[in-house]
């Protein structure tokens, strides 16, 4: 080995192949193969100038290095974000949520994990979505960096929670509908339309017979209803093991995502019939409109584990895909 092969421009250089995409590698190496037969110093760090700045302007490039960053500093902030979390349980169960959703994240970047990344409208639009969700959690977490007080600390935790399902569901749903995975459109019907079943069904048993139950066991249940009841929807002659899992995991994530999403429509607009009475501390005339913010919060639970039913969905539509199609002989 030359004194050259670990000088500055040599180290610059291999740094840059190793985060290059993998149609570029195999130039980038070439570059390291030309670099090492120039032995003037100047010489060498105008040619791995020249090799950065050539590669820099290569779209892709440029893309995986935009790619590398947003999943860097949104997993640093989130984080740093969720030290800061004083209930012990939700800050692991965070902690773990987004652990899994940088590592699908980080290991997007590889062809092999999802196929090569499209450049169609849909995989706009996916990638559009995740920039924007990064950007509105870089943002949120400055503001709340320093909360003046303890109710401002308590509002950016519930911001980390609610910036944190959107991710998942994202990322979830984004392998389960691509090309090669095990879930197919019956799968995907099934899924979604037991989900919506079960919603509508908790949604008129609470109309029937109010109210809002003020504990989340009955959700719980309701989901596993949802889940089993996509299962079996898929367990005919054409079904599949990786498809019955997806489809269960699908209809638990919608399951739970829409009970939560009906509790918070319910709280703030339906009748006080439906309203459980669950501030007797508050004044008489109070205890409605006390109630109607209070039911929300057990359901929270709900809505954290709706977030990992679709990083679970995600990570098990990646380990499930179909193998890609055979090219031509």
């Amino acid at each position: 080995m030359n004194q050259t092969d670990q000088d500055g421009p040599a180290r610059l250089l291999a740094a840059a192949v190793r985060v290059m995409p993998a149609v570029r590698r195999d130039w980038g190496r070439a570059m390291q193969a030309e670099l090492a037969s120039i032995a003037e110093r100047p010489e060498r760090r105008s040619f791995a100038r020249g090799c950065l700045r050539a590669a820099a302007t290569e779209f892709h490039l440029l893309r995986g290095v935009v790619h590398l960053f947003v999943v860097l500093g949104t997993l640093g902030t989130l984080f740093s974000w969720t030290a800061a979390v004083d209930h012990a349980p939700l800050a692991w169960i965070l902690s773990i949520v987004l652990s899994a959703l940088a590592t699908v994240c980080w290991e997007a970047r590889r062809a092999g994990m999802l196929g090569p990344a499209g450049d169609g409208v849909t995989a706009w639009l996916l990638r559009g979505c995740g920039y924007l969700i990064a950007l509105a959690i870089g943002t949120v977490a400055v503001a709340h960096a320093h909360p003046a007080t303890l109710e401002a600390a308590d509002a950016g935790d519930g911001i980390l929670v609610f910036a944190t399902v959107p991710a998942s569901f994202l990322i979830g749903l984004a392998p389960t509908f691509a090309k090669r995975s095990a879930a197919t459109g019956r799968v995907l019907v099934t899924a979604a339309g037991s989900g919506l079943a079960t919603t509508m069904a908790w949604l008129l048993i609470v109309v029937v017979a109010p109210p809002i139950p003020a504990s989340t066991g009955s959700v719980l249940a309701l989901a596993g209803v949802s889940a089993a009841g996509a299962v079996l929807a898929n367990s005919g002659r054409t079904g599949t093991a990786p498809g019955r899992l997806l489809a269960g995991l699908l209809a638990t994530a919608t399951t739970m995502v829409l009970i939560f999403t009906g509790v918070v429509l319910l709280a703030h607009w339906g009748p006080d019939s439906v309203i459980p009475h669950i501030t007797p501390h508050a004044l008489p005339a109070n205890q409605i409109t006390e109630s109607r913010i209070e039911i929300v919060d057990p359901y929270v639970l709900i809505l954290v584990l709706s977030a990992i039913a679709a990083t679970v969905l995600g990570l098990a539509a990646v380990a499930t895909r179909r193998p890609p199609a055979a090219g031509p002989s």
